[in-house]
């Protein structure tokens, strides 16, 4: 076999590894010093045949994909709006749906979400307010229990968390997984999607989706939630049958 197919190899043998471990199993068969293992590696992650999930620390593609839904005709136009309005402030937005895959018990959302940065969240309300939009700004578990319909269209609005993991998609901003996945455990809105129906999404979505634990851990910090949401990562593979 090829340098790269014993490293291929190796990889599809273990949920996730690092350099040393690689190095340490296989460094004697594939005679490779530190540096010239790193550009093998970097080499493979840049073919989309190895995964790098954080620094030094990589899994195989194989069986793997890439969290990046395609935003709806309605998300595009609301997130052009904006962004042309205000180019140079941070936003993003996603759609209920795409929730749907992660959850074991699956509840009806059709809300579309802006997050924007909060000097702006009132002035997107009040503007989409005024267009005739069903909309509310920062909606909490209280409001969605008693007043809020999610199989009803609608639209809310929340501040953006500075730092938030985002990726491009079709031109328009939406969130990573790793940052859904730490607003689903966060957010006070999506109480319908916390406790034990979380360890199932987490589940889901690390069986599934190439998931970057650095950035994972790096935005679960920024929202004080890393002491819990981590452990979960950890072991939600082995919590669920």
């Amino acid at each position: 076999m090829t340098i790269e197919e014993q490293i291929i190899a190796y990889a599809k043998g273990q949920d996730s590894f690092t350099v040393s471990q690689l190095q340490n199993e296989l460094g004697d068969t594939l005679n490779l010093d530190r540096p010239r293992l790193n550009w093998y590696l970097s080499r493979l992650a840049d073919e989309k045949k190895l995964i790098r999930i954080a620094r030094g620390t990589y899994q195989t593609a194989e069986g793997k994909r890439i969290f990046a839904p395609v935003p709806s005709e309605e998300a595009t136009m609301l997130f052009n709006q904006f962004h042309e309005q205000f180019p140079e402030i941070g936003k993003c937005v996603y759609e209920g749906p795409w929730f749907f895959q992660f959850m074991h018990h699956v509840a009806s959302n059709q809300i579309t979400y802006i997050e924007v940065e909060k000097d702006i969240a009132e002035t997107v309300f009040h503007q989409l307010q005024d267009q005739g939009k069903t909309v509310y700004i920062r909606p909490d578990k209280d409001l969605i229990y008693n007043y809020i319909d999610l199989k009803t269209p609608a639209i809310f609005v929340k501040n953006l968390t500075s730092e938030s993991p985002l990726q491009r998609i079709s031109d328009v901003q939406i969130p990573t997984l790793e940052k859904l996945l730490v607003d689903m455990y966060c957010d006070s809105d999506f109480y319908y999607l916390q406790g034990s129906e979380y360890y199932h999404i987490m589940h889901y979505a690390r069986s599934r989706y190439a998931i970057n634990l650095s950035r994972l851990q790096r935005y679960a910090r920024r929202r004080n939630a890393d002491n819990k949401i981590i452990p979960i990562f950890e072991n939600c593979l082995y919590d669920i049958d």
